[in-house]
């Protein structure tokens, strides 16, 4: 089928010609007034394709992402759990703009029972409508089209407590059931109707109808609990800000509640959920929230966005945390311990995945990514911003060493040639591979060695510009970009662009002359030039960093001596990552290696030394 831009264009081709021959045989006027009718005919077609373009992608099923005809502005979900039956029922509520006309309206669900579905335009009542639910979707019929404007839809559903861990499922210990959620990235539709994508972020209200020995918990505070007939109970929420589908969340079960305090600029509540009878294992995660959430407070100069914040306990979780606000989930073997058996390095590792999960609350929830191509924008900063702050508990000496450990692990990975770090979503076998260790790691060294060349206080203020431009809202790789660039005056974009889209890392061979250093870049994925800060740190000099982007160049360096000459006639050393997160690799020559560790070493920061003992043990 030939495109709708190459018909148009032959269109206007065959028009043009048809008044050029009027116009030699009938005379300008007449060819004047053809050309008027024909342009009025061309419209017409012109409008004619068009709906009939937008007609067949209503009606067709999407291949995975959702067209943009419709978008969510409210949810309602009043839910009906019982931990211990596998079924649950639900009532989806969802306030709609329709931003066209349509006759179909597409959302995602999985493996729910459709039972309902009632259409409501505004100041209309409700009337049943026709639906299909093929595959991850539900395509809701209307009698007629509808739109632009409000609708509201109303879905009734029965859906599966699964034990896979995925959507909403239930775990068992002892007696006790209990149902969680993990929804992310694709799977909120197995437990409610929605637009399951990160770019709808909408407010969320939550009923659940619970057992009244049960205790419930979902991302906003309880406002109310009502007793209802056979022994249930009925648990309202506080609506949320707006959120994206995949981190919505709520749990059902005997837990317990510890009381840990307040927290944050705002002194909101903070809680640790656990399975009943373990609230004696939760010492070091009761601590822990205050001190992390006032760091990441402090640095994002936003204070901390959700109206609470519980730490839940997830039994046998297969993986370590999700960052749902007010309500993250943990593995229970990460968040709790009997205290006889704890151990320093446990609590350790517990408060860095607690710094990671609490740093999300900026970076993948107040700003979401406005696709899964950017997963790195919630990863990565969480690394990196985890790593920040879990260094401030260190002694000064071993700060900013855990980077470059992880950046030489991740550039091992990276050289294998697996995957970029930005990859498009196209299906949901390729969002299996969304939260890859690359993702994470690559990510959070791009970040740490962008923050180093532009310097971290300009970093930060662009850092803190993305995040308020884009508060409750959706944010890109490029709109980062540009607020980085806003902020700190220098082009980031090429070298961003080149650590997130390419495999890989440069490899880079120095060799230092009198008054420059020479550099020869190889690439381990054999394409062109990288773009990339090279840093360096210099005897009798201050650390400077210079952009490479060509295979061969050549940095002034003001009173810089080969071997042979200059002072006592020894090399200057210089070492070329200073900061240690150059994510390249050095390869030193002509001395400069034996200079650097003979004389300066010792003037070197750890992070340096610990790069130059990585990127030798690598040659």
């Amino acid at each position: 089928m030939t495109t709708p831009g190459v018909a148009d264009a032959r269109r206007d081709q065959s028009a043009e010609w048809i008044l050029l021959v009027a116009a030699e045989g009938r005379g300008f006027q007449l060819a004047a007034s053809i050309r008027i009718v024909l342009m009025v005919a061309l419209c017409f077609v012109r409008i004619v394709c068009n709906v009939c373009s937008a007609q067949t992608s209503q009606t067709e099923a999407p291949s995975f992402r959702l067209p943009d005809a419709a978008r969510p502005m409210h949810y309602s979900l009043d839910m009906t759990i019982i931990p211990s039956e596998p079924v649950f029922h639900g009532i989806a509520t969802i306030n709609l703009q329709l931003r066209q006309s349509t006759k179909t309206i597409w959302l995602n669900q999985k493996g729910l029972t459709i039972k309902q579905v009632r259409v409501k335009d505004e100041g209309g009542s409700y009337r049943t409508a026709q639906f299909e639910a093929p595959d991850e979707f539900l395509a809701v019929k209307l009698a007629k089209a509808m739109g632009p404007g409000k609708i509201d839809l109303e879905i009734g559903y029965d859906g599966t407590l699964n034990d896979k861990s995925v959507g909403a499922f239930r775990k068992k210990a002892g007696d006790g059931w209990f149902v969680y959620t993990s929804f992310t990235p694709i799977d909120a539709r197995r437990a409610f109707p929605c637009f399951d994508e990160p770019g709808y972020k909408a407010p969320w209200s939550v009923s659940l109808h619970v057992r009244k020995e049960d205790v419930a918990v979902a991302n906003g505070p309880e406002v109310s609990s009502t007793a209802e007939p056979n022994g249930m109970m009925r648990v309202v929420f506080k609506e949320t800000q707006p959120l994206a589908s995949e981190v919505v969340a709520f749990a059902v079960g005997p837990f317990d509640v510890v009381d840990a305090g307040v927290a944050g600029e705002k002194r909101i509540p903070v809680r640790i959920i656990t399975p009943r009878g373990r609230a004696s294992e939760a010492g070091p995660a009761k601590a822990a929230t205050a001190e992390l959430l006032s760091r990441e407070e402090a640095y994002t100069g936003i204070a901390y966005p959700w109206d609470k914040l519980d730490h839940i306990a997830v039994i046998d979780l297969p993986f370590g945390a999700t960052e749902n606000p007010g309500l993250i989930t943990y593995r229970d073997s990460g968040l709790l311990a009997p205290a006889a058996k704890d151990t320093p390095r446990r609590v350790r590792a517990m408060r860095g995945t607690m710094a990671h999960e609490m740093a999300h609350q900026w970076f993948g929830n107040l700003v979401t990514q406005a696709w899964w191509d950017d997963t790195w924008l919630a990863e990565g900063f969480a690394t990196w911003m985890a790593a920040k702050v879990m260094d401030a508990e260190l002694p000064e000496g071993e700060r900013g060493l855990s980077m470059v450990q992880a950046r030489d692990r991740i550039m091992a990975t990276d050289a294998k040639g697996k995957r970029p770090v930005r990859l498009e979503m196209h299906s949901r076998a390729e969002t299996e591979d969304v939260y890859d260790g690359l993702v994470y790691q690559k990510g959070a060294a791009t970040l740490k060695m962008v923050e180093d060349w532009v310097g971290a206080d300009a970093f930060q203020r662009g850092i803190r510009s993305d995040l308020r431009e884009h508060a409750m809202g959706n944010g890109t790789t490029a709109e980062l970009e540009r607020d980085l660039e806003q902020a700190t005056g220098m082009k980031v974009a090429p070298v961003i662009d080149g650590m997130l889209n390419r495999i890989g890392f440069p490899s880079m061979r120095f060799k230092l002359e009198t008054g420059k250093l020479v550099v020869d870049q190889e690439s381990v994925d054999g394409g062109k030039a990288w773009t990339m800060p090279v840093c360096f740190h210099m005897e009798d000099a201050p650390r400077k960093c210079e952009v490479v982007s060509i295979v061969h160049a050549e940095i002034p360096v003001q009173g810089a001596a080969a071997g042979g000459q200059g002072r006592r006639n020894l090399q200057t050393w210089i070492w070329t990552n200073a900061y240690g997160s150059g994510y390249y690799r050095s390869v030193l020559g002509d001395g400069m290696l034996d200079a650097v560790v003979g004389r300066g070493y010792l003037e070197l920061s750890e992070p340096e030394r610990l790069s130059l003992l990585v990127d030798v043990k690598s040659k």
